[in-house]
């Protein structure tokens, strides 16, 4: 089994878009839940926002489990674009 180090290093990979769309979607569903809670909309609104953020869960879990797959770049590689 890996260390914990290298671990956190293929979740952690911020130039990969992955990355960012499982973070966004964090958010999101996050904030539905608070929204739901703060709110109190009716309950046919709140079962559809529930949904939604369990749907919005359930993709980010996949991705996290797609970048947790995928080997992180090496940290000596250079980024393609010329811009740093």
């Amino acid at each position: 089994m890996s260390s914990a180090p290298s671990s956190l290093r293929r979740l952690w990979q911020p130039r990969n878009p992955l990355f960012w769309m499982v973070v966004v979607l964090q958010l999101l569903s996050g904030l539905i839940v608070l929204y739901i809670q703060l709110r109190e909309p009716p309950d046919s609104l709140r079962l559809l926002l529930g949904l939604m953020a369990l749907s919005d869960s359930a993709l980010a879990w996949w991705l996290t489990v797609r970048l947790w797959r995928t080997a992180p770049p090496p940290a000596d590689a250079q980024p393609d674009s010329p811009l740093r």
